[in-house]
């Protein structure tokens, strides 16, 4: 059994980009280890403490290009005992980072630039033909400086290949697809631990707003063959490395449940609206 006093492997790193289940992750492990762990919730590093040696250590760690303002220091987490590399197939990736981006970008859920992505969004949903991804896409990145839908297909391929830097430098790790953890085949993963895990997950309500569709695959509702022409060759290596399939084929009767889509944006928006509302008062 992991955990014991002064055992590194009782010290567990989650790796992954934003909305590939990481979070889920990260609870489906706390909830599977003693009470006493110490936990790292996205955080920028790791600094030791001396009782580290004698309890669980689990970190949740993003990854991503540095940006420059206060760069996560990854080296930090390389000893720990188990890490694991989160992957997700791009195409469903894309679309839960691009209504996640609403919340954080704070010009949107201002009443009319959020009204104004709420009416397209509901377009979408109630016909998911007459609007491109990449359309909306364009209208949600007006609110942002300097962003464009040529700069996202500039970043993309070396977002990607940082991503694969990254993973050529561990050691000792385990790649898990967010598919396969949706699914419940998580006994490699169970034996990779040394541990069993919960079949619950039970997340805190600080954090259960990230959670959106526990599934796959809906990229094929919401693409069109103008997205498919933009982010095909975009995503082809990413596809390539990690053995997803490269069938890009839609759903024949294309259909967006309003509780993936506008509804959970009215229900993250409100939440980051009371939680800013709440800082400023303090």
């Amino acid at each position: 059994m992991i955990g014991s006093k002064n055992d590194a492997k009782g010290k567990i790193v989650i790796f992954g980009q934003y909305k590939t289940g990481t979070t889920a992750f990260f609870y489906k492990i706390r909830n599977s280890i003693p009470s006493s762990t110490k936990t790292l919730f996205e955080a920028q590093e790791y600094v030791p403490e001396k009782e580290d040696a004698y309890r669980w250590v689990l970190a949740k760690v993003i990854l991503g290009i540095p940006d420059g303002s206060a760069p996560i220091k990854y080296d930090t987490f390389m000893d720990f005992g188990r890490k694991i590399y989160i992957v997700r197939d791009p195409r469903d990736w894309l679309i839960s980072g691009i209504l996640f981006s609403v919340q954080q970008i704070p010009s949107l859920y201002e009443d009319a630039e959020l009204t104004r992505i709420m009416r397209l969004l509901k377009q979408k949903e109630k016909d998911p033909g007459s609007l491109s991804l990449i359309r909306l896409f364009e209208q949600i990145l007006q609110a942002v400086p300097d962003q464009s839908l040529e700069s996202i297909k500039k970043w993309l391929p070396r977002h990607h290949q940082w991503l694969f830097d990254f993973e050529d430098q561990l050691h000792d790790y385990y790649t898990v697809k967010y598919e396969d953890f949706v699914d419940g085949n998580i006994k490699a993963l169970e034996h990779y631990l040394d541990i069993p895990l919960r079949d619950e997950v039970v997340i805190d309500e600080v954090h259960n707003h990230v959670i959106r569709t526990k599934s796959y695959g809906n990229w094929k509702n919401w693409f069109l063959e103008e997205d498919i022409s933009f982010f095909k060759p975009l995503f082809e290596e990413y596809i390539y490395r990690y053995g997803y399939s490269n069938e890009w084929s839609l759903n024949h009767r294309q259909t967006i449940l309003p509780e993936h889509c506008t509804e959970y944006i009215d229900r993250i928006v409100r939440k980051r609206k009371k939680t800013s509302n709440c800082h400023t008062r303090t």
